[in-house]
């Protein structure tokens, strides 16, 4: 009814020299997922306007580039780098190879079919309440942004009464971000057979609350090769799609061994979608739990992990920040941290094979490669949702490089030096505002009911990174300490957003007395000192 392989789904981006096809039936600005691994090699981006969808859609077709090249079938790191180049220098995936392993799977990419993509079908008749009653969550539970249930009318114009159908394109990306960053707890209930009564709870989904990394080449094809990640092959790896059988939802969860396991078969949601009587559109939805069994620990490889202080030997993903631009984790990313406390966070493991794309006569331009973030800044433990964002960087493989250490160094100074004062100004807008208010802060909002601190602090950071760019990428060091050029825009921001406060003597006194913490680790030269 709605078959992801020849439906119009993802809108993109064509290349300005692309020499579109001949005929009518050609590729147009939205385009299904068949044409999105075919035309590769002509899209430079996709253009889903949600960043959680467009995460889910890279893990997917991500499987799907590594079925097509046959780069899942390698186990040694060498020979899937020397695999990888093949395919690059052969700029484009082969169309004969995708419509072979597509056609292995006839129906199973249908978003309504008898075995409907990415869905359970059971849930059809498994989810019921305790009188045995069918139960659903509705289509506004399935569309983030949406209010349903509880939750406040003015978070949209929808109403559970009256919930408007939501075209098929869109629950589809509704559908990968429930699967992918869905939250814990409540759910509709479902009753499986070996059950002596329902359950309606559910366990977090794998990425939700995180941040992910993504190379990005000049094309979509050269974005999913070097966005590939090596994860050795398996014999019992297969996608959800490629399973004759519904796995067991109180049976043993499977170790996400393999590409497909690792990224499209952790699921801890399982979602079916009501289709409308003409397939177009999505009228209801039943979401609920998918496994009763913890799931395997997995790294996700597109993920920053952190060390925990206690324990190194356990690691957990780094927290979405709607309020962190992608280039405060460049450090990270590259992996040329030395300080012991910071080189506690690793990469992902996504660019571990980064660098040997970086040689003379590569099949990629090495100074076009960039990251794209794509996250959700969500609470992990409770069903709130902030803001998803997403944030491209400049051209930064050369500093995965080894023979850049000058500016790799450089990079970990900026970096530094602009959370070090971000932290004081943080801290003297805090301040500042408890000196004039004549009382402690508040400890709730996220903004300790400091007016100026979410303002203050956002053109701080929209600034710095300015900054950071100019100073990462300048031919030469800069002459002045990265630390001083901070200060300067910390200094600015401060004055632009305090100076309305300055009404008596009082608060003069408390604006200025906080100020000075701006001015802690500012590198005086020797001539400076002397001067004062």
């Amino acid at each position: 009814m709605f078959d992801l392989l020849s439906e119009e789904l993802c809108p993109v981006r064509w290349s300005p020299d692309r020499d579109p096809p001949p005929t009518v039936d050609g590729p147009g600005e939205v385009v299904s997922l068949r044409q999105l691994l075919v035309y590769a090699h002509e899209i430079t981006d996709v253009d889903l306007s949600s960043p959680p969808a467009v995460s889910g859609l890279l893990r997917i077709l991500a499987v799907l580039t590594a079925r097509v090249t046959g780069l899942d079938k390698i186990d040694e790191v060498e020979s899937w780098c020397d695999r990888r180049d093949e395919v690059l220098r052969a700029g484009r995936l082969d169309p004969v190879e995708i419509d072979r392993y597509l056609a292995r799977y006839p129906g199973r990419f249908d978003l309504f079919g008898d075995r409907p993509f990415l869905q359970d079908a059971r849930l059809s008749t498994e989810c019921r309440n305790t009188n045995g009653s069918p139960a659903s969550s509705g289509v506004n539970k399935l569309m983030v942004g949406r209010s349903a249930g509880q939750s406040f009318v003015w978070q949209s114009h929808t109403t559970d009464d009256e919930p408007p159908p939501a075209p098929a394109a869109e629950a589809f990306a509704a559908l990968l971000t429930w699967l992918y960053y869905g939250p814990g707890g409540r759910c509709t209930s479902r009753w499986t057979p070996g059950q002596a009564k329902p359950v309606a709870d559910t366990r977090t989904s794998p990425l939700r609350g995180t941040t992910s990394f993504h190379p990005w080449g000049a094309t979509l094809f050269e974005t999913l090769l070097i966005g590939l990640p090596f994860l050795p092959s398996d014999a019992d790896d297969h996608a959800p799609w490629e399973l004759d059988e519904y796995p067991d939802p109180l049976g043993v969860t499977p170790a996400p061994r393999g590409i497909a396991r690792m990224l499209v078969g952790r699921a801890r949601h399982a979602v079916l979608l009501t289709p409308s009587d003409d397939g177009r559109a999505v009228v209801d939805a039943r979401i609920t739990w998918a496994s009763r069994q913890e799931p395997v620990p997995a790294l996700d490889p597109f993920l920053i992990h952190r060390a925990n202080s206690k324990d190194p030997n356990t690691v957990f993903a780094e927290y979405a920040s709607a309020d962190r631009a992608v280039w405060r984790d460049l450090d990270a990313l590259v992996g040329r941290r030395s300080d012991p406390a910071r080189a506690k966070r690793r990469r992902p493991a996504v660019f571990d094979t980064l660098a040997e794309l970086a040689y003379d006569g590569s099949p990629v331009d090495v100074d076009s490669v960039r990251i794209r973030a794509l996250g959700f800044d969500q609470e992990r433990s409770q069903a709130k949702d902030r803001q998803y964002f997403s944030g491209t960087t400049p051209p930064v493989l050369r500093l995965l490089t080894a023979g850049d250490d000058e500016r790799a160094v450089r990079v970990t100074t900026a970096i530094d030096a602009a959370e070090s004062v971000g932290a004081s100004l943080h801290a003297a807008f805090s301040a500042a505002w408890a000196g004039i208010t004549r009382s402690p802060l508040k400890t709730k909002p996220r903004d300790q009911g400091v007016p100026w601190l979410h303002p203050g602090m956002a053109r701080y950071w929209a600034q710095a990174e300015s900054r950071f760019w100019a100073t990462v990428t300048a031919a030469e060091p800069p002459e002045e300490h990265p630390r001083n050029l901070f200060i300067r825009i910390a200094l600015r921001s401060y004055s632009e957003l305090t100076e309305d406060y300055a009404r008596s003597p009082e608060d003069v006194k408390a604006i200025e007395l906080a100020r000075r913490l701006l001015l802690r680790g500012w590198k005086a030269r020797k001539k400076e000192t002397a001067d004062v």
